[in-house]
């Protein structure tokens, strides 16, 4: 570029003709600027709509009236964006701004939208048309949106998302059902986050958008298959009769589960999923309800025998009778006779009368309960029941049928029996006019029936003994001790079916009966000289006991053939 050239030290001139002109020209300059700035403010204070560039949130307000303006500022308007809510990937719904319990003063966002470029004071004009400037250069003056919530609809709808949401967790669980063993998978549980969901929604501010809310995992408990297996392995059992309640109750049934087999199939299982499991299930072969429908409905046994003797006899045989009156005994158990009418006593009631002892008769507490006992074994043969321990009478009593009775002494010999019905059974016994009746009640399967019958096998007679006493005058005699004859009998068990015909007959038991000598005390106080006291030894074995042990007289069976003559 071609220009003068200055010397060093010589002064530079820089305005000299013209300079004038220029100062002009700057001051007209000057004064276009500020008729021009004056004019636009003075413009922009005459501005009757919303100034260019105001916005409320994501909406423009420029340019609208005041009117169009308060059209446009409502809460409906400005709140009418979806808010999309998840947790975890899953979608739980969307909902508006409103819905979520959001509000807005609305005249108030408008009259804020207005001021907007109308400041007053000194300096309001030059600000408004600065502000107007602006927003004719595109840049916004963004008004701040104040949203309020309810706070009971906030809290709703976020419950509302979160009862979509939650999951209770599944704890591993068995159960034994009518048709097996079965078990649950345990499953994880799920609670959303409601406070973390409430503060992001709230963070929106009225916008919209997705929320992600925040959410806590539960775990399942895990199933102890190994407890499982020794709570539920068991021994089947039929429905039983609760006897000290009086009720049936349901029996009880049998399970075998291996546990490793059981959590190799629960492996391949779905949380949460329900199984059922390889397991060897046994259920009652009967059930309470089936029970209850046949419980003690038939006499399975019933025998009457006639009680003779004192009045304290008759009363022993009437108390030994009450205890055993109402015992009931479930399948499988068994009756032990001197266990259930306990050992007599005085103060239990029962009295001193005639017994066997040692071959002779003597008072003894309690005697006469034999006949009880004899009675119940005669009914439960006919009921069919097991005998498990019985002894004959030392002699062969008289009130009931030879081979029928069971002798029974406090300390032993014992009888016992027990149930092999299936069923549970009842002794109803029953004393009335001298006459003890024992009926053994339970349940029937079939029409068969059994009669009891016996043999003698042969007789042992009895001797009469002479005993000389100086306590009788001579010529007089006095029995000391009755007779009896002996016997050897073997009882038979026949079973019947419903029309008579013989099924089987089977030895029940040997009943050997002793014979008893008569004993005849002879007087000889007062004897002559050479007198001679009579003695004659040798029975005919014909002879019976004592009136008071009688029911009815014993007959031999009338030909040789076992077991098929009845008596009872």
């Amino acid at each position: 570029m071609a220009g003068k050239r200055v010397a060093q030290g010589e002064p530079v001139q820089t305005m000299k003709k013209g300079s004038k002109a220029g100062w002009i020209a700057l001051g007209i300059a000057a004064a276009l600027v500020v008729s021009g700035v004056a004019g636009f403010c003075a413009y922009a204070g005459g501005y009757d709509k919303v100034f260019p560039g105001v916005t409320l949130g994501d909406k423009d307000l420029s340019g609208l009236t005041q009117q169009q303006l308060r059209q446009s500022v409502t809460p409906d308007e400005l709140l009418s964006g979806q808010v999309t809510v998840t947790a975890g990937g899953e979608e739980l719904g969307e909902r508006t701004q409103r819905e979520l319990g959001a509000y807005v003063d609305g005249g108030s966002l408008a009259d804020a939208a207005w001021r907007v470029g109308r400041e007053e004071g000194a300096l309001g004009w030059l600000k408004n048309g600065w502000t107007m400037l602006r927003g004719l250069m595109g840049m916004d003056a963004p008004m701040e949106l104040a949203v309020y919530y309810d706070d009971a609809v906030l809290r709703s709808a976020a419950a509302e998302l979160a009862e979509s949401f939650d999951q209770t967790p599944v704890d591993g669980s068995y159960e034994l059902a009518s048709d097996g063993v079965y078990a649950t998978k345990p499953a994880d549980g799920r609670a959303l986050d409601q406070p973390g969901l409430i503060r992001a929604l709230t963070a929106l501010n009225g916008g919209t958008g997705t929320v992600d809310a925040p959410f806590e995992v539960i775990p399942g408990q895990e199933l102890d298959l190994e407890a499982a297996a020794q709570e539920l392995n068991a021994e089947p059992s039929p429905a039983r009769y609760d006897i000290p309640t009086g009720k049936v109750i349901d029996g009880q049934i049998g399970v075998s589960l291996d546990p490793q087999a059981a959590a190799f199939a629960l492996e391949a299982a779905a949380p949460g999923e329900t199984i059922r499991l390889p397991a060897d299930v046994t259920y009652p072969s009967m059930t309470a309800e089936e029970l209850e429908a046949v419980l003690f409905r038939d006499v399975l046994g019933t025998v009457t025998t006639k009680v003779g003797g004192t009045s304290v006899r008759r009363k022993n045989v009437r108390l030994a009778g009450e205890c055993c009156n109402g015992v009931v005994l479930n399948d499988g158990d068994i009756f032990d006779y001197n266990e259930v009418v306990g050992k007599r006593t005085t103060a239990r009631g029962f009295g001193a009368a005639p017994a066997y002892v040692n071959g002779e008769t003597v008072e003894t507490v309690g005697g006469g309960i034999c006949q009880v006992s004899s009675t119940i074994y005669y009914a439960t043969l006919l009921a069919n029941l097991e005998i498990v321990e019985r002894y004959a009478h030392r002699y062969a009593p008289s009130y009931i049928t030879w081979g029928m009775d069971a002798t029974v002494s406090w300390g032993g010999p014992e009888f016992r029996f027990k149930n092999n019905t299936g069923y549970p059974i009842r002794l109803d016994v029953k004393y009335e006019n001298n006459r003890i009746t024992v009926d053994v009640v339970g349940t029937k399967t079939d029409d068969t029936y059994v009669k009891m019958t016996y043999k003698n096998l042969g007789d042992t007679p009895y001797e009469t003994e002479y005993i000389e006493t100086d306590e009788l005058d001579w010529g007089t005699e006095q029995q000391k001790q009755s007779p009896y004859t002996g016997h050897q009998v073997v009882s038979y068990r026949n079973i019947y079916s419903g029309d008579g015909k013989l099924i089987s007959s089977s030895k029940e038991a040997n009943s050997n009966y002793k014979s008893r000598n008569e004993i005849i005390m002879v007087g000889t106080r007062g004897k002559p000289a050479g007198g001679t006291a009579p003695g004659v030894s040798g029975g005919d074995g014909l002879e019976l006991p004592p009136e008071e042990w009688y029911d009815e007289p014993q007959l031999p069976p009338d030909d040789g053939s076992p077991g098929l003559d009845i008596f009872g």
